[in-house]
């Protein structure tokens, strides 16, 4: 017979008296009994696999929390005790992907709100999480290194070795800030001028052709959405409360994440084949190339914000900039746009864009190489990010 709920609940105390008192196999009953009676209180499954746990038996344990988890996806206790029964077991890539799934849902929260035993259990997670993910990066770069030498790849070996955990973050710059991959031993400069690239003035002398495809666009005013597009409740939305889902701030992207819009590159061939003969246009998978019109009405105001990787520069080609349009700022410098004259700056510093003009002001972004990353170091750029999104990937689904 199914027990009421004051029966269930008195049921439930007992099984965690047992768990407390270290009666294992009684405690083990209990919950179990709950559990057939039709409970589906992921704290009954996580309570049984402790008493699992605590006898040694890992395969029942492993079964319960993954009940657990399925139960409540969003279990930090269990996810990490998942780990932990993994890696007892010698489950490397199953306790990676628990440890990767409970990091992911503590992120973001004050060190000192967690609790000391969670805290401990992120912590160890974290760091056999690490070496997981850089002995699948290390082995990418080991390709890398046979083809071109191991010392031309040094520093992207240190980024990866920073970028997995292995060793602290050290910037060389207060303010240089990349929000995803570091890579150390680059010169820290906001903004980077025209002498550093061969390909500026062929960009230049196609401005004409690509502000007309800009402005049949937003003629047909097909395609444009806000750029800030964040779920509401969350920390992101929060922070871009003033742009979230805003047409203050649109784009019409040409590529995203290294992915191109078929519809949008029909609409601007001109200027997608301008900027495809850019011998450094930054193409990683997953990530670029990033091209994209940007346009930002009157009285707007981009909030300050960091980019993800120092490996690639941003670059505006300002295509309609109003008199008094405003500013770029870069870390602690400021900068006005000029229509056809390009700007290339390293967004992992701080930045912020002002419109105080009283028009619309549009241009066109896309991303390129850093000119201090050479080839070689270029390669191993490329197989990092993509190697360590698609490890990720596979952690999660193990």
């Amino acid at each position: 017979m199914k027990k009421d709920a004051g029966s269930q609940s008195a049921h439930r105390d007992a099984a965690f008296d047992c768990l407390r008192q270290r009666d294992f196999p009684k405690s083990e009953v209990f919950f179990k009994e709950l559990i057939a009676e039709g409970s589906v209180d992921p704290q009954d499954r996580f309570g049984l696999s402790m008493a699992l746990y605590e006898q040694d038996r890992l395969e029942d344990c492993r079964e319960s929390l993954g009940e657990a988890c399925r139960l409540e996806p969003n279990f930090v206790h269990a996810w990490l005790y998942l780990g932990v029964v993994n890696e007892r077991m010698g489950l490397r890539s199953p306790a990676a992907g628990a440890y990767l799934r409970a990091d992911r849902l503590m992120s973001g929260t004050p060190p000192a709100s967690i609790p000391p035993d969670v805290r401990n259990l992120l912590t160890h997670g974290a760091r056999f999480l690490g070496g997981e993910i850089f002995a699948a990066l290390s082995a990418e770069l080991t390709s890398v290194a046979r083809k071109h030498g191991e010392a031309s790849i040094a520093r992207l070996y240190r980024a990866a070795e920073m970028f997995a955990g292995i060793k602290p973050l050290r910037y060389e710059h207060p303010r240089w800030r990349p929000g995803l991959f570091y890579v150390p031993g680059m010169t820290p400069r906001q903004f980077f001028e025209r002498e550093q690239f061969s390909w500026i003035d062929s960009v230049e002398r196609h401005t004409d052709i690509i502000r007309a495809e800009l402005r049949a666009a937003l003629s047909e005013n097909k395609g444009f959405k806000p750029y800030v597009q964040y779920a509401e409740g969350s920390d992101e939305a929060r922070i871009w409360s003033t742009l979230n889902g805003s047409t203050d701030w649109s784009t019409l992207h040409l590529a995203r994440h290294g992915k191109f819009e078929p519809e949008a590159c029909a609409r601007c061939p001109r200027t997608l084949e301008t900027l495809m003969a850019i011998p450094d246009l930054h193409d990683v998978p997953g990530y670029g190339p990033e091209i994209m019109f940007s346009v930002l009405q009157p009285k707007t105001l981009i909030p300050a914000h960091r980019g993800s990787v120092n490996g690639r520069l941003v670059v505006h080609l300002p295509l309609v900039v109003p008199p008094n349009c405003g500013y770029l700022r870069v870390g602690d410098e400021k900068r006005s746009w000029e229509e056809g004259k390009l700007m290339m700056f390293d967004d992992t510093f701080d930045h912020e864009a002002w419109n105080g003009s009283e028009q619309t002001r549009v241009v066109l972004i896309f991303d390129v190489w850093n000119p201090e990353l050479s080839i070689a170091e270029r390669e191993a750029f490329r197989i990092v990010l993509f190697r360590a999104a698609e490890f990720e990937k596979e952690l999660l689904n193990s």
